[in-house]
Formats: structure tokens, sequence, C-alpha cells
């Protein structure tokens, strides 16, 4: 339905002109056709464009259209100002306007796509700030698939978004405008960011009828050349999207990291906290993983699959060990194609303990998995799981990394207080195999089919995975999935040599950081830790992370020589895995170690605060020697707490600057001060 009064108005669509005035006059007639139970009408604007024609074309078929299309003309600013010009008109010409679509004038549309879009919007919520479809890719024959619920976290990451979407009233109200310093491209993402920073979201219209001509140079070819300098760009546009803790709520509040079968109950748990869980029975599950591979919704199944029995799990979760041991899994999975667990009693005054042990894994990956022995916990790649019943030799692909076929990962843990959790009954690595035959019995009731002749673009088809995301924004493959209460307050102590007295240390700052408000947790980077059972009690989770280059069995050769100290060799894997354990954290303290010393000036990048404690001595190092490597550090440093005054002394003598040291007192020595400094800093003092 058309109309000439301005006044009923619903949608305008709004077309920047500028060159190719023959691919214009498409875009005008697609416009033109559409077939819609609301008045709409178009707004061209020419930006300065030097071709006599475009002009031609556009003031003749305004005069052919009258009321229908509305003709601008501005000084050239590119095509960001063109849009903004369109919009501001149309907001101030059309009372009753709902939305704007943005059609660029080399793109063409169906003659249904208003009428679907502005549907979308409407059956919204108020909250929806635009309605965006697939893409057919003409030129270079393709079909563009964003099916799926609307994903905040994939669109941080990937721009599923294309400028050719409709834009609400409300959104653009709200201020949201093309930012006209992005001449380059991809400014079409920066305005949904926009919109995501002010509380909106997207949603999506399958198959609306979006034609985008793909050519070999354009606008989008020079962008995908100048990506780099766009992204950091877009980034710095928009700090409050981009910090680890922002990232890291979105992904809780939207998707799933980990899928976690429970064989004692046939049911799965898709979370990335325990908080977030969501519980479906293993059908569900699996049918979620082959469409996974179809019509995505990204983040409805996780890449990470892990088997374990819902005791076992509510077992975890009680001794606050639960997400620390998914976190375990998940950085062992980086290097191998399987991780099996199993429990063992812990030795007198043990809290855990954990040690490493290489497993060879067949290469066949049409074969079902199927590890021997005693197995409590085991964990692989969905992606694995899938390539056994697919002949998708894109995702097989993604499954098929050599690197990793070639073993697996076996762990023995010892864990204080879950001697009592029903252990002898478990059989995980049957499990896997049970659920890998049940995978290929759904995918053979299941008729699945591809939608077009077209090649199908299916970068998005396979199960999520955090690797899609933190390594674009952060540089690290992951990071650990617990979030700061309501203060934005979380610390992390690291601890490595694992003795009764470093956990001593550990609980005596815990207590003193809870005091101020902090929610602190224990990460462990050696191969174990012991102490009483009560010193464990203020953290909210304890992370183990068992580094090979902590072994008390390390080469002198294998350390770091640094300012006439020494200190661990991480590997790459080791290194960033260290470092996407504490990226989410506002305080790392390192409590008697090495290893975090090497880590900390990357995790001030995130602006993350770091101190370092400096307690006691031991077998491996005197006091003298601690302080030495610290020093070696110390720019990387925010503060240093010493816990007698010869080693303050010490640490003057070597050059730490007096505003950085702190004084506490050991726990076997004094009782630390309480304290309710509300700063971000402690003042354990």
């Amino acid at each position: 339905m058309t109309g000439s009064g301005t006044e009923a108005v619903r949608v305008a669509v709004v077309i920047p002109a500028y060159g190719q005035p023959s691919l214009l006059c498409e875009a005008l007639q697609s416009a033109l056709g559409q077939h819609t139970d609301f008045r709409y009408a178009i707004v061209v604007v020419n930006d300065g464009c030097p071709h006599p024609d475009t002009r031609r074309i556009c003031l003749s078929t305004a005069r052919a259209n009258p009321g229908r299309i509305f003709y601008l003309e501005k000084r050239n600013g590119g095509l960001s100002a063109a849009r903004n010009s369109g919009i501001d008109f149309a907001l101030g010409a059309f009372p009753a306007l709902e939305a704007v679509y943005f059609l660029d004038s080399d793109n063409r549309i169906g003659p249904h796509l208003l009428q679907r879009l502005l549907d979308g919007l409407r059956s919204g919520d108020a909250r929806t700030g635009w309605a965006y479809t697939d893409i057919d890719k003409f030129g270079f024959a393709e079909f563009g698939d964003t099916s799926g619920p609307y994903s905040p976290l994939e669109h941080l990451f990937r721009n599923i978004t294309e400028a050719g979407s409709m834009a609400s009233r409300r959104l653009l109200d709200a201020g949201c405008r093309f930012d006209t310093n992005m001449r380059k491209g991809l400014e079409d993402w920066e305005f949904w960011m926009q919109g995501l920073e002010k509380g909106f979201h997207g949603v999506h219209v399958p198959d609306a009828g979006f034609r985008y001509r793909r050519r070999g140079e354009s606008m989008l070819a020079a962008a995908e050349r100048d990506l780099a300098p766009i992204l950091s760009y877009l980034h710095a546009r928009h700090p409050a999207l981009f910090t680890p803790a922002a990232v890291l709520q979105t992904e809780i509040a939207t998707s799933a990291r980990y899928a976690v079968y429970h064989p004692d109950t046939d049911r799965v748990s898709l979370m990335v906290t325990a908080g977030s869980r969501e519980i479906v029975d293993r059908e569900a599950y699996l049918e979620r993983l082959l469409h996974a591979m179809e019509r995505p919704g990204y983040g409805r199944c996780p890449g990470h699959l892990a088997v374990m029995d819902e005791a076992l799990f509510g077992a975890l979760a009680g001794l606050r060990m639960l997400t620390g041991t998914l976190w375990m899994l998940e950085c062992a999975l980086r290097r191998a194609a399987l991780v099996t667990v199993t429990f063992r009693e812990p030795a007198p005054g043990q809290r855990f303990g954990w040690t490493s042990t290489r497993i060879p894994v067949g290469a066949d990956q049409a074969s079902p998995i199927t590890p021997t022995g005693d197995v409590h916990i085991v964990a692989a790649d969905a992606g694995a799981l899938l390539a056994s019943v697919t002949s998708d030799h894109a995702l097989q692909g993604l499954a098929a990394q050599s690197h990793k076929l070639l073993h697996g990962l076996f762990l023995e843990a010892a864990i204080a207080g879950l001697e009592t959790a029903p252990l002898a009954d478990c059989d995980a690595a049957g499990a896997l195999a049970d659920l890998q035959h049940a995978l290929l019995d759904t995918a053979a009731r299941q008729y699945r089919n591809l939608w077009r002749q077209a090649p199908h673009d299916r970068y998005r088809a396979r199960p999520a995975s955090p690797g899609d995301v933190y390594p674009h924004l952060f540089g690290l493959p992951s990071l650990l999935p617990c979030t700061a209460q309501d203060n934005g307050r979380r610390a992390a102590l690291v601890v490595e040599t694992g003795g009764e007295r470093t956990l001593a240390a550990a609980s005596s700052l815990c207590r003193n950081l809870k005091s101020e408000g902090w929610t602190v947790d224990l990460v462990v980077l050696g191969q174990e830790i012991g102490g009483p059972a009560d010193a464990l009690d203020g953290f909210a989770e304890i992370v183990g992370l068992p580094l090979d280059c902590l072994q008390p069995t390390l080469a002198p050769m294998e350390r770091r020589r640094y300012f006439a100290t020494s200190a661990p060799r991480p590997g790459g894997y080791e290194a960033d895995d260290t470092l996407a354990t504490l990226a989410n954290h506002q305080l790392v303290i390192s409590v008697d170690g090495d290893l975090a010393h090497t880590v900390m000036g990357r995790l001030r990048t995130f602006k993350v605060k770091t101190w370092a404690y400096l307690g006691h001595g031991d077998d491996r190092r005197t006091p003298s020697d601690m302080v030495h490597g610290c020093t070696a550090f110390e720019a990387a440093y925010d503060g240093v707490i010493v816990t007698e005054e010869r080693m303050w002394h010490l640490c003057r003598a070597l050059g730490i600057p007096h505003g950085k040291l702190r004084l506490l007192p050991a726990p076997d020595r004094a009782e630390p001060q309480e304290t309710t400094n509300a700063t971000d800093e402690p003042a354990l003092m």
C-alpha cells in the first residue's frame, strides 16, 4: 500500500547515491516494488556525486513518483554522512515513522522485505532496536546465513548485521547515527555497536529478500584489507563493550560454553557458569549439535563437551571446584584431542593435587572415541564428535587438527572432601562412546539439506567456542568464567609452591580482602597444595591449573635468567592459559611464587591491579631470593606486601619505591589487622 500523505508514512527507505547510476536504477525500482500494508517513502541522498547521470536519474524518478520519493542533495561527506542526512530528514518529515531501512545504491531488495522486517520489529520488545535478515549475494553467488536468535556476543566479533537492515525509531531517537569518521567501511557495524551500548538488541527475520551485490572491488573489499585498524578504532569507540568483564558477562547472559552430559540422569547441562545452567535431555542436545552445522543459533550449542555424572557435578560444585575443573579441561582441550580425569584418595594433609600423562588417541575419527581404564570425567571437542557423522569437509577440517589427534591427556586428581562422592559406578569413557552412537542414530533419523544450490556461506556452521571470541578481542584463548559481584571487585590469589605455610598465607590474605568487600578466588599453578581443611573456606572458587614448567624435576636450564634471578619458563600454551585464568579479575596477588612475575606485565594491559606477597622462605628460596625475584619484575606490580621489617629494608635497598610497599605480619606471627577500606586497592594494613 502506498500514498502521498507524509503524515501516514511508517517506514523510510534511505538510499545514499554516489556514482554507478545504472545500479541506482535497479535499487530504486526494487524499493518502489514493495508490497506492504503500510505507507512508506524513499529518501534518496545525492552525496555530491560528480556524475550528472546520478542527479538526472534521481530527479526523473522522483518526479514520476511524487510523495513516494524524496530527493536530497548535499556536499560530499561520505556514506555515513549521507545516511545521517536521510535519517534526520525522515524523522522530521514523517511524524508516524516507525523505522528506517538502509539500502545501498548497488543492492536490491525483494518485494516483501519492508513488510517482513517491520513485522519483525513490531513483534519484538521495547529493547528491539533493529531487524536484520540473511544475505543473498549476487555477482559472486553465495548465501550468507545469519540465522538463529540474535547473539550480542557474536556481534562483538563478527558483523552479522549488514547495513541493509531496518532500524527502529526508538534506536534513532536514542541518538544512534553513523560515524562520519569511518570512511573505509564497517561503519554499519559501529552503528549497531551504538545500539548495543544503549541496551538495544537485534531480531533476525529469515530470508526476507536482501540482495547484496558482491563485487571484486568494493568498499567492503577495501575494509577487509584495512581490517585491523578499523577494528581497533571500533573497540576504542566502545570501551564499555570490550572489557574482559563485559564480554564475559555477555557470554554468560546469552551463550553456553560447556555441554556436560550426565550419564546417571541422561541429562545435559549447557552453561558458562553454574548460575547460567540450562538443563536439556540427551536427545534435545544431540539435535542441537546436529543443527549447529546447518542453521546455527550462535552459542546454543557449545563446542566443549564433558561427560561426568550429575552426582559428581554437584559434589564438585559444593567444593567450589566445578568452575576450576571445567576450566582446566577447557585449557587441556586446546592441545589434546581427548582429556580424561580419574580421582584417587588424597594423601594426609593434601587438599588437592593433579598429575598428568599423555595417552595415545586413534586418529580415525570414523570410529567411536573409546578411552580405557577407570575414568570419572572425559572431555572432547564437540566438533570431533560431529565429524564422525557428517560428510561436510569444512566441518571435518575443523575437527581434524592433526597436532591434537596425536594424543590425549590423562589427569589423575586427588581432592579432599570428594571421598563421599559416588565415584565407583562412574564410567565416563563408556558414556562418551554411547553418546557418539546415539548421535549417529539421531543423524540417521534427521533429514538435513541445504537451502540453495548456490554455495552456502557456512562460516557460522559449527558449535560455538570461546576461540571464536576472545582471541580476536584480547589475544587470549579464552577467559576463566567467573564474574565480579555487584561491587565489581574480584581478586585472585596465585600460589605455586603448594605448602601448608603458603596456603595459610593465602587464607590470611583472603580474610583481609573479604573484609574490604572483595570476592576472592584461589588459583593453584603447581601440582598440589596442602594444609588444614578450613584453609580453603573463604575462597569463592578454587582453580587448579597444573603447569609442566613448575614440576619439581624441572632442570635449571629450563628456567629463565633475568636480572640475576631465575623464573620458570612457561611455554606458549602455559603462559596464555595463566593469563586467561587471571585477566578477568580486578586484582591479582602473587603469593610466594616466581612464575606469576612473568605474566603480571601483560595483566596490567587489561587494567588488572597486580600485587606481590613476599612471605616466608622455603627449601627452594630464601627471603632474599624472593625479594630479588620480585625486584626484577617490580615495574609489573602496583604494590608489594612484605611480612617482616628486614624484607622491607631489603626491598627499599634494591629500589622498590616506598609507596608500593605494605607491611603485613605473616599469619604464623601475628593476626592481620581488619580494615574497612573501600578503595579499588587492598589496604591490608
